[in-house]
């Protein structure tokens, strides 16, 4: 396969990216080599002693044919690749392996993982002026001061930054404190650009071999997509942005924008230079997090991207990939976001529309509920759907009643799940996996076995001699009443009371 170089404009604006997308067929070193050479060779980035940090996506205890985790392989073919044709200094794999991942622990037992959650002395603030949202990020200095780093992600979609790749996969360099808040602040987009201002990649490496389609991102790994893709570049900007053409997403995502209005490369593909496959060609569809809500709720939820951004793409996604099942929808409704056209004949909409964000079009807004907000606020979205009788809200409720009952100084240790939210948070609680949780109601039980199994995990690296299930209390069936949910609030505050005396 020929590059196609493209001719420089008669005023350079920005320096060209270079971009390869080849197959995953044959041996995984000799393809890797194939994509490095197309792009100038390995040597034309790391120079002899120069110390080089690579980065995987080890985070989830997940296998690697679920598409979730780098494969270990292509670590390993890229590490015997800068070995032979480099002369480096010293090689270092690094990952934040805070869910006791099986294949982080492999990489343990072969002494290749720095893992940043027990290398609190190996970590450093760097200030960040103009920041989005973090103003001096905590990053591994290994990472920021090392010669060449080089990020090895997956294929992947995500249902908070819709694509995730080579900036994305940065995300895992900052403490899981900071990952927990920037989730709650709903700050993933705006974190990723503020890491990459820092210390950018300087070589992606994407393991689109088998990724992971829908909703994906770090929590569900249940929808593996057989890509046979391997995407290579010098630019993660321009590599972000050819994964989602190739993956056949909406582009339109705003961390794509930020970065490269920052000048950390190139969104635009007039400005990149393609090797290997024609992006055509390349294309292999993923399911959007959008059709794996309307196949897990049966059909009840029907989202329409009307080629929005990702700022109301985001919220109407993640808010409700939390109703995982038929059980937990009520009705039938259409859910618009975008400035385009909808192209739905009259006969096959549903009774109930929600239409989101400022950029709707004037002549939709009366055809249902609209939403205004840009980005869309999540608390009226989530109104909108209870007030129309799209989710269920009886265990959310109960909850409530059951507040009533007890001050906030009782509840100050305690988190309380109910209706795919969080009902109440005590002062005292941080949302961390050995807090207490109290998850109500039998669509909360996803959650709960997801956090129990984190939980446990973390227990165990920290050597913690505690049951799961007196920290995790859950009351499992559909007409919740105020007395189980008592019964169960008194065995984690029996709990709570003896182990802090």
């Amino acid at each position: 396969m020929e590059s196609i170089k493209k001719e420089n404009p008669v005023l350079k604006m920005r320096p060209f990216s270079d971009v390869y997308i080849g197959t995953g067929n044959g041996l995984i070193k000799k393809n890797l080599k194939r994509g490095l050479d197309a792009i100038g060779g390995l040597p034309k980035y790391i120079k002899p002693g120069q110390s080089v940090f690579l980065k995987p996506n080890l985070t989830a205890a997940q296998e690697e044919m679920t598409g979730g985790v780098t494969d270990s392989r292509v670590v390993r073919a890229m590490i015997e690749l800068i070995r032979e044709e480099c002369q480096p200094g010293k090689i270092v794999v690094g990952e934040s392996t805070c869910h006791g991942g099986v294949t982080a622990r492999d990489f343990r037992e072969h002494g290749y993982v720095v893992d940043f959650e027990n290398e609190s002395d190996g970590m450093k603030q760097y200030p960040l002026e103009n920041a989005l949202f973090l103003d001096a990020p905590c990053l591994p200095k290994k990472v920021v001061e090392s010669d060449v780093y080089i990020t090895l992600p997956v294929l992947k979609n995500h249902d908070s930054v819709c694509v995730t790749a080579a900036i994305k996969n940065s995300f895992g360099l900052i403490p899981a404190i900071d990952r927990r808040e920037v989730h709650r602040s709903h700050a993933i987009e705006q974190t990723i650009v503020d890491i990459a201002r820092i210390r950018k990649p300087d070589l992606c490496i994407v393991d689109g071999r088998i990724g992971m389609e829908g909703i994906a991102g770090g929590s569900h790994f249940d929808h593996p997509r057989y890509a046979n893709r391997i995407i290579i570049g010098n630019d993660p900007v321009a590599v972000d942005v050819v994964c989602a053409h190739i993956m056949e997403q909406n582009p339109r995502v705003r961390y794509l924008q930020w970065a490269e209005e920052f000048g950390l490369g190139n969104a635009n593909l007039d400005y990149i230079n393609f090797h290997g496959m024609p992006l055509e060609e390349a294309k292999v569809r993923f399911m959007s997090p959008a059709e794996e809500i309307e196949e897990m709720t049966g059909g009840k939820l029907h989202l329409y991207d009307l080629g929005s951004c990702s700022r109301c793409r985001a919220t109407a996604q993640g808010t409700l990939h939390r109703f995982h099942s038929p059980d937990t929808v009520l009705n039938e409704a259409d859910i618009l976001y975008g400035p385009g056209e909808w192209d739905i004949d009259e006969k096959d909409r549903s009774k109930v529309c929600i239409l989101v964000g400022d950029c709707i079009q004037e002549k939709y807004r009366k055809l249902g509920r609209w939403v205004p907000g840009c980005p869309l606020d999540e608390k009226a979205y989530f109104g909108a759907l209870n007030d129309l009788h799209v989710v269920c809200n009886r265990c959310e409720l109960t909850v409530k009643e059951f507040i009533k009952n007890h001050t906030d100084e009782e509840l100050a240790f305690l988190r309380i799940l109910a209706s795919n939210k969080t009902v109440y948070k005590g002062r005292d609680n941080q949302a961390a996996a050995t807090d207490y949780t109290l998850c109500v109601g039998a669509c909360q039980m996803g959650y709960a076995w997801h956090h129990k199994k984190r939980s446990a995990a973390e227990f165990i690296d920290r050597g913690l001699d505690l049951d799961i299930n007196d920290i995790v209390g859950t009351v499992n069936c559909h007409k919740v009443t105020v007395e189980q949910i008592e019964e169960v609030f008194q065995k984690l505050k029996a709990h709570h009371d003896a182990h802090k005396k």
